[in-house]
């Protein structure tokens, strides 16, 4: 017997309307669901996710996988790798403070897509090089050519989360986002950390081992570099005649940091990028040191560490819609208040660490990974949200700036006192200048707490006086799921 195709469609049909009319689809798509800006399509944010999890992984990359370098191919002696980690990092970001607000400038004149482009192909050249070098100086070389990549990549990555969005759901798709930034992180501590391993019990030589892993990673630039081409969206969100000029945009970001909410994402910015690539330098480098003690070698000592911060971000990952959700239902000065709140305790705890190879310390390992995570998402919301579009670029190159300043002092010195203190040394900084800023949100969350969202059915949320605070508009004919 055949079955009646017309029929089978209605069937269909009534189990999805039967789905979408439940209250769980309901509840979740008012909570979870996106809103997506007019022009923007899924094929530009799914394109967008892909390029973060490409982008982020070859970011976060370069603080890891350097340890390997230093140790299996220059063969720099322990006591000197914490300085000069620490000295690469520090002239990595003085080339990107001096590039982040051109490369801003350019996303708002040119557009958003070919600053990118430029941006990932350059880090697949610095990656490429990278293994070849014969000593740290030529090591530095590879990385400065990866740092112009990274100044258009981060700060171009960062205002595609802050366009694609309508106003009520910045905060879930920089959450989203985040999944697919995490997912980038752990790919590298257990597939492309895992190579040398990989090809070790085959045969061949550690050197050869990093060779093929850093080459893998400079294909995977180029890979993301032809989806960006064929799935972001052209263009600027402002028609060439309203963009404004290049020395306004240059001057963008010291004149709107002059409100204190873009202050303050300037100074979490400072943090929140620090955090990152002192997690991705300083844990994985105790991790290989404390390692060699136990009498691994660094890539047994590395593929370990990987399984733990795999661990890490798998449950940063699992949170970053619920953070979304929250930047999105409160004051966005409020959410950067919890996060600095959760960034303090976690960086403090470091200070109590025994190893990093410690299965038993997973939970703190695990609250500076949502710390650092929180962080990140809710300074780039509530600069997103501040930011006038126009500049957009430019002001998110402007925070990227200062979370490259952050990342200067906090490794160039954190490298020195992980050698001459302890390897907890930069945490406990880290966390020490969090204490200081989370005081400081809370005295503007008081004085200069801002607009706060429209959520959807047009329920604006209250400032802290009691009143209904000035929801920030969101256009009609948005798309939404």
């Amino acid at each position: 017997m055949i079955a009646n195709p017309q029929t089978e469609k209605i069937g269909r049909n009534g189990l999805v309307t039967w789905i979408t009319r439940s209250q769980a689809y309901i509840w979740l798509r008012d909570n979870f669901g996106l809103e997506l800006a007019p022009g923007i399509t899924w094929l530009n944010v799914n394109t967008k996710f892909f390029c973060a999890f490409i982008g982020v992984a070859m970011l976060a990359g370069a603080s890891m996988l350097q340890n390997y370098l230093l140790t299996a191919h220059l063969q720099i002696p322990r006591g000197e790798q914490g300085t000069i980690s620490g000295d690469i990092s520090m002239w990595v970001e003085i080339a990107a403070i001096l590039l982040f607000v051109p490369f801003g400038v350019l996303a708002d004149r040119v557009g958003r897509r070919p600053v990118y482009m430029v941006g990932i192909l350059t880090i697949g050249l610095g990656y490429g090089l990278a293994p070849f070098a014969t000593n740290w100086v030529e090591l530095l070389g590879a990385r400065l050519i990866f740092a112009v990549g990274l100044a258009a990549t981060a700060g171009t990555i960062a205002t595609l989360s802050n366009d694609y969005p309508a106003e009520n759901s910045r905060g879930k798709l920089i959450g989203y986002t985040s999944m697919f930034n995490i997912l980038g992180t752990i790919f590298v501590a257990v597939v492309i950390a895992r190579i040398p391993v990989f090809l070790g019990e085959r045969g061949f030589d550690p050197v050869q081992g990093g060779t093929a892993m850093y080459l893998f990673a400079a294909a995977l630039c180029i890979l993301a570099a032809v989806a960006a081409r064929f799935g972001l969206a052209p263009g600027t969100p402002v028609k060439k005649r309203d963009r404004a000029d290049t020395l306004t945009l240059f001057m963008s970001g010291l004149k709107h940091g002059r409100n204190p909410r873009i202050a303050l994402a300037y100074a979490a910015a400072f943090a929140a990028r620090s955090d990152l690539v002192i997690k991705g330098l300083f844990l994985m480098l105790w991790a290989i040191q404390d390692g060699i003690d136990r009498g691994m070698s660094p890539a047994a000592a590395m593929a370990q560490y990987g399984i733990i911060l795999a661990i890490m971000q798998s449950v940063n990952m699992a949170m970053a819609p619920l953070f979304g959700w929250f930047i999105d239902r409160v004051n966005r000065v409020t959410a950067t208040i919890v996060a600095l709140t959760f960034a303090s305790v976690g960086y403090l705890s470091m200070g109590i660490i025994t190893s990093p190879l410690d299965f038993a310390m997973l939970p703190y390992f695990i609250i500076i990974a949502l710390g650092s995570g929180f962080m990140l998402k809710a300074s780039l919301t509530l600069i997103g949200q501040e930011a006038p579009v126009k500049a957009r670029g430019s002001v998110i190159a402007a925070s990227s700036m200062w979370g490259a300043v952050g990342i200067l002092i906090f490794t160039a010195g954190g490298g020195r006192l992980f050698d001459a203190w302890a390897p907890w040394a930069p945490f406990v900084i880290a966390g020490a200048y969090q204490v200081v800023l989370l005081g400081c949100a809370i005295w503007i969350r008081i004085v200069a707490p801002g607009q706060s969202v429209i959520r959807r059915g047009g329920e604006a949320p209250q400032t802290s006086g009691g009143q209904t605070a000035s929801p920030l508009a969101t256009q009609p004919g948005k798309q939404s799921i």
